[in-house]
Order: structure tokens, then sequence, then C-alpha cells
């Protein structure tokens, strides 16, 4: 445990009902002591009041800072397994500011971002992947990422990885038993061996396969409007926000860049790029915005592709169909309230084709079925646990590919000392998810993400 008592405001910044200012380290009841004043006139006991709430002012030098409600927590049984201290105060920054600064006076260290957590981690109360799912829980966007956080910090995804360490432990075990207890040529049997890896390489498989339904669920879905100038792009995701974000106008190549917005779709969010206009121009700057266009489509999970049915389809239209060829895209035929020149036959029978008014909203609900229909959340819900950090991905990936080494030596006969040290160092890799074995330089990384009182 740190020897250091830290302090910091758990709250968001701004104005509100409550403020809570925490403390936590082995002075905390010391410092509360001196400078809470109980209403009842009772001293705070470090035994009677653990884990009560009490009544009283913050006070120092005849100055009252504020009424509060003060939380003592006796370590170990804490978040961070240390003594930890809430002081509950109005919500103004004023008094928030103020009782941190005392705090400061009277010998706490200012909490770095996210050190509360780090030292639940240092202390053993979680491992590294339930730090990270804190984090995730705070900045989750819908239902489903927050589920996912939940079910990591509950220790799911450490039971996991310690279940395919055990495995590679049972073939690590041979193998040492082979090189340092049996005679030249008396080597155990490699098919036990190759039995325990394998096993190992399927779970480290059946947990990466799921790393892409992550993305989608923590970053959201890279959701790409395109369409030639003032066929309704901006229109829609002023439709979609329900509020006037982007510019709209009846001259064409208003949006000259992309505008990004981030919505919820029931249990999905979408991170949806309105870009300039796809069309032929002399113009510099449009020209710049119609490429970042193309990019963003090409790299999109979703392309909702507008057409103005008002209009008759053309070259430019043409080429939109190319660009949404083989990719997941909903055709939208906008302008409902306009006489149609556009058949559907024209766009071809690869994508769901769906009419609207950005006017009236006629089609909108049919948009969103459409967009569920391509991402079953129903199918997401059904797994237990989903890889949806990049940093867990790569060292999954790290192992995997060390695994497979390892395999293909075992099967060309490699000596079996060679085979060891790719399968040590994927158990350490596996290790590095759950922190068995970090670096103070990769706890930084994590914790950095953090907000300072969490």
């Amino acid at each position: 445990m740190s020897e250091s008592t830290i302090a910091a405001i758990s709250t968001p910044q701004g104005s509100g009902g409550i403020s809570i200012v925490r403390m936590s380290g082995g002075s905390s009841f010391d410092i509360i002591k001196r400078i809470f004043k109980p209403f009842n006139k009772r001293e705070l006991d470090r035994i009677k009041d653990n884990r009560m709430m009490r009544y009283g002012h913050i006070e120092k030098d005849g100055r009252v800072y504020d009424e509060v409600m003060v939380n003592f927590m006796k370590g170990p049984n804490t978040y961070t397994r240390e003594d930890i201290c809430e002081i509950n105060c109005h919500g103004s920054m004023i008094s928030v500011k103020d009782i941190l600064n005392l705090l400061l006076d009277e010998g706490c260290d200012l909490a770095e971002p996210g050190e509360f957590t780090k030292r639940a981690f240092l202390n053993g109360r979680i491992d590294l992947s339930q730090a990270e799912a804190v984090l995730d829980i705070i900045n989750s966007t819908n239902e489903l990422s927050q589920k996912q956080g939940l079910k990591q910090l509950s220790g799911l995804l450490r039971e996991k990885i310690e279940d395919i360490r055990d495995i590679q432990l049972e073939a690590l075990s041979r193998i040492e038993y082979s090189i340092n207890f049996t005679e030249d040529g008396q080597d155990l049997p490699l098919d036990d061996i190759i039995s325990y890896v394998e096993r190992a390489n399927d779970e480290i498989k059946k947990l990466l396969s799921t790393a892409n339904k992550g993305k989608l669920i923590k970053d959201g879905i890279e959701t790409t409007i395109i369409g030639k100038p003032n066929v309704g792009k901006s229109s829609l995701l002023n439709v979609l926000l329900n509020e006037n974000r982007a510019i709209v106008t009846d001259i064409p190549g208003t949006t000259r860049d992309s505008i990004t917005e981030y919505i919820n779709l029931g249990n999905l969010t979408l991170k949806i790029n309105d870009t300039a206009g796809i069309r032929e121009t002399e113009d510099k700057v449009e020209k710049i915005g119609v490429e970042r266009s193309r990019e963003l489509a090409e790299d999109a999970d979703l392309v909702i592709a507008i057409f103005d049915r008002s209009r008759d389809f053309d070259q430019e239209d043409k080429i939109i169909l190319d660009i949404i060829e083989n990719k997941n895209a909903i055709i939208i035929l906008n302008k409902l309230d306009l006489d149609s020149k556009i058949k559907k036959e024209d766009l071809g029978n690869n994508f769901k084709v769906i009419e609207t008014s950005m006017i009236s909203r006629d089609g909108i609900d049919k948009l969103e079925e459409a967009i569920f229909e391509i991402f079953d959340t129903k199918d997401l819900n059904k797994e237990s646990l989903i890889i949806t950090n990049l940093r867990h991905e790569r060292l999954l990936n790290l192992a995997k590919e060390k695994i497979e080494n390892a395999l293909k030596d075992i099967k060309s006969q490699v000596p079996i000392d060679c085979v060891e040290v790719d399968l040590r160092s994927a158990y350490d890799d596996l290790g590095l998810i759950i922190g068995e074995t970090v670096s103070d330089e990769i706890m930084d990384k994590v914790f950095r993400e953090f907000c300072v009182g969490k």
C-alpha cells in the first residue's frame, strides 16, 4: 500500500445538487477528524462510524467551509483496500475546490488521473482488465457497452484468461519434464503436449472472433452518409439528431468537409459522418471534401447512400453505386413528396431501398429497422464475453501467433526446448492482459485515460 494519502473531486465539474471529494490512504481518518465538526457534537470514531454517514460542517480556524455528510470507510474492505473518506458537500465549485484545497493543506496529495483505481489494482482488489472495465463503464455510450463493461468488471475476462493459461501450463509442465527429467531420446509423447497447445489456441481464437463485435459495441458503428450535393444528406443527419447540427441550404456543395456526430439507436451507437456531396468539381477545397467522402465510405461499417428521386439517374449516381458495392449499405430515395424520376431497378437488387421525406420524416422508422436488420443486437447479446479492448485484442493476437509457431515447430520435430520459448512468451502475453506481469509504462498508459477522482 502507498504511504501517501490522496484526494480529488470525484464528481463532474459544474454546479449540481451534491458533489463528492474523496480521500484514500492511511491518514484519511486523522485528516477528516481534524476538520469535521459533527452536528451532534459526538466526535468521529474509527470503529463505530465505519461506513456510517455523519452530518456536520467542514471547519478550520473558525471558518465554516460547507454543510456536509461524511462517510468514512475503514480498509481493507474498500475500493482501494485503503481507508477512504468521502465528503458529500453542496455542488458548488467554490465549496468543492475550497474543501479540496483544505485537504491538500492538511497533508493530502492531489490524486493523479485514475489513481484510486490504480491503487485498487496495485493492492490486489482488481486485475488490470477489471481496472480497464471501470473506464469502459464510465465511457459507455449504450446499454450493450455498459453490460460488457460490467461483465469484465465482475472478473469474467480474468477467469477466461486464467483458464487458458492453466491449459498452457499443462503443456509447459510436460515440456519442462521432458527437458529436465528424461534422457535423450526418451521425451514424453508429443501428442499430449500438442493437444493442450491446440486447446489453448482454440480458446484464444474464440475470444478473438468477438473482437469485431466488440469494436461496434464500444466505438459505435462507423456510419457514412454519401450522395450527390443537395440530395438531403445533412437533412438526414439533422433528423436523426433532432437538431440543426449541419447547415442545410439549396446551394450545392454547402457541406465541404465531413461532420461527425454520435447518436444512440436502441442498443447501438452510430458514429455518423455527414460528407461533402460527391460530384465533379473544379473547386480545390470541395475536391478535398469529395475525396474525403470516398475514404470515409471505404472505411465505414455502414454506408447510407442518398439519392434524390426527383432527379434523373445519371453518371454521378452510378459512381455512388460503385462506391457502396460489397459494403453494408442502405439506399435512401429522398424527397418522397415529389414525383420520382428514378426507378428502383436503376439501383440494382443488392441493397435495401427506403423511400423517405426529410420534411415529414416519412420512412425514418424504416431506416432504423433496416439498420437493426444488418446489426442484430440479439446476436450481440448472445455472447457472454466480447473483446472490446484494443490492447487485449493485440495481446491475444500475439499469443495466438506464438502458439501457432510452437505447434508448427513441434510437428516439424524442432527440439522441445526451442518450442518452450514461444509457449512461455505466449503465456506471458496473456498475463499482460490481467496484469500478472506488467511494466510501469503499461500501467501509466492504462490509467492516464481515467479522469481525476476515479
